[in-house]
């Protein structure tokens, strides 16, 4: 078995070696060659043609299901590592490297210069990062209000520009989260990191932590106050409008079921633990869920429901609820939310009979709104009036990413706040 040597850099006369893991890798120091000035041309040929401008456009389309649980932490930690004094250029750079990664996975990014005068410093495999960042990648975070950063790029930060490749052994100066820096570096180089999810992903934590959607957060929150009292009946009715009518209902849905459960466990009408809400698109039986909905005593599921929109025909969905309930044999009430028209057919009562009875599970298959009720009618109008202006500041906070601990919402959240302020300055009038 190889000794594993400690990371280091060798710098010799034209070139670098880079150690790590019984590995190396060499940078050689000169012209840029035939194959990176290719990828560089390509590279700036797909940014000409749109190309972060068509990834902001669809933003709300993608899958972040397919980023891997340690890469959102990475990239997490990385965004919140920004503060009014430091973090941004490290985050400009990381979101440049994601992107030139994502066009030309062949590419190094540690290498970030490169070029043909015979003059001036340069990596033969290099690009000129400083050039795509202040004519594509700055102006586009800028522009867009995802960044606050120097008009002239994040690399007119002298200490990005040193003549060394970004490595753990990068001795600049830096200030701000260099460790998260610099292992998305590493990550994207050895391949853990696949380039375009991510992408997808650290562009939507930019969205939702920009100063255009924290003031839009802000100013919908503060609507809240100012609405007359509302009933549990005009609450539903209000929430399912919107889930109807705003952008991705599904989503909207899952979230209005799960914001109603904030309210009742904030109340202690609920006594049981409410689990944290799901990802959208997460793979349940892999992430050991019930439903998007669950109540937990200590670590057993006891009580699950999962939210199911314009899907009104649940049998094949019951088949895969009996599944799940193999694996949780805590669980006693599991269900499905329907938004409306939920279809008893002959064959799915049978079938949720028969299950009930092999599981032992009270399995029930509900219309929002009779949910709605099942949940609040043994309130009183006192209990009932307090959890319906809970709802709905759960829901408002909930897409203003103020309740990230127990509702992460991954998804850009601004045109669902748009849409729940205007409804919200309609009821304060």
């Amino acid at each position: 078995m190889k000794k594993k040597h400690e990371i280091h850099l060798d710098v010799y006369k034209n070139r670098s070696e880079l150690h790590y893991d019984n590995n190396a890798v060499v940078f050689y120091e000169g012209q840029t060659n035939e194959d990176a000035n290719n990828r560089y041309s390509f590279i700036r040929q797909q940014l000409d043609n749109g190309f972060l401008e068509k990834l902001y456009s669809n933003i709300t389309t993608y899958d972040f299901s397919k980023v891997s649980p340690e890469t959102k932490i990475l990239l997490d930690k990385l965004v919140n590592g920004i503060t009014s004094e430091t973090g941004r250029a490290l985050v400009g750079l990381a979101f440049l490297q994601i992107t030139i990664k994502s066009l030309t996975p062949s590419q190094s990014i540690r290498l970030h210069k490169g070029s043909n005068r015979r003059n001036g410093f340069s990596w033969v495999d290099g690009i000129p990062m400083r050039v795509l960042d202040n004519t594509y990648n700055t102006p586009f975070l800028r522009e867009k209000g995802l960044l606050n950063i120097n008009k002239d790029g994040v690399m007119m930060t002298r200490s990005l520009a040193e003549n060394y490749p970004y490595s753990q052994l990068y001795k600049a100066d830096m200030r701000g989260p260099f460790a998260e820096w610099i292992s998305v570096v590493d990550a994207l180089e050895d391949g853990s990191i696949e380039p375009l999810p991510a992408l997808h992903y650290f562009l939507s934590l930019l969205i939702n932590r920009s100063n255009k959607f924290e003031a839009l957060a802000d100013e919908t929150c503060a609507i809240l106050p100012k609405l007359p009292a509302l009933s549990i009946d005009e609450t539903t009715s209000i929430l399912s409008n919107f889930f109807n009518q705003t952008q991705y209902s599904a989503r909207a849905f899952e979230v209005v079921i799960h914001s109603l459960m904030q309210a009742l466990c904030s109340e202690h009408i609920v006594e049981l633990d409410l689990v944290p809400l799901s990802q959208m698109r997460s793979a349940n039986k892999k992430h050991g869920n019930v439903g998007d909905i669950e109540l937990r005593d200590g670590k057993i599921i006891v009580e699950s429901w999962d939210a199911k929109y314009g899907k009104p025909y649940l049998y094949e969905e019951l088949s895969e609820l009996k599944d799940k309930l193999e694996f949780n044999p805590g669980v006693q009430t599991a269900g499905f939310i329907v938004d409306s028209n939920l279809m008893l057919k002959k064959e799915v009562v049978e079938r949720q009979k028969e299950y009930s009875i092999l599981t032992g599970v009270s399995i029930q298959l509900m219309e929002f709104i009779d949910w709605v009720k099942f949940e609040t009618e043994d309130l009183s109008k006192k209990q009932q009036s307090k959890v319906a202006s809970e709802w709905l500041k759960a829901v408002v906070e909930t897409f203003s990413r103020k309740r990230i601990d127990i509702a992460p919402l991954d998804e850009p959240c601004e045109e669902w706040l748009n849409d729940l302020k205007k409804i919200l300055l309609s009821l304060a009038k």
